[in-house]
């Protein structure tokens, strides 16, 4: 039996290119990554059975977010160090 699956908000493009040029090269993924962390399902309109694993996935994305921002400030500023010599 297949599946529906439900909407997803905010909605990024789903394939990327990242300038794979070695200055920033890092911090353009986890850029990238980040962005991606702003889709949520939708889950309105879904049973109580059936929203509790999208709202859980949801819980992940921003926790997926917050993990990230923390990594993107670690290495901006190790970015800036090493410009300014």
């Amino acid at each position: 039996m297949k599946r529906e699956l439900p909407e997803i908000r905010n909605r990024v493009c789903f394939y990327y290119h990242i300038d794979g040029t070695p200055e920033g090269y890092a911090l353009r993924i986890l850029q990238a990554y980040r962005e991606k962390t702003e889709e949520r399902w939708e889950v309105s309109g879904l049973s109580e059975e059936q929203s509790v694993m999208y709202d859980l996935m949801n819980q992940h994305q921003e926790e997926r977010a917050e993990e990230l921002d923390k990594a993107i400030k670690v290495l901006e500023k190790y970015m800036e160090g090493q410009r300014d010599g």
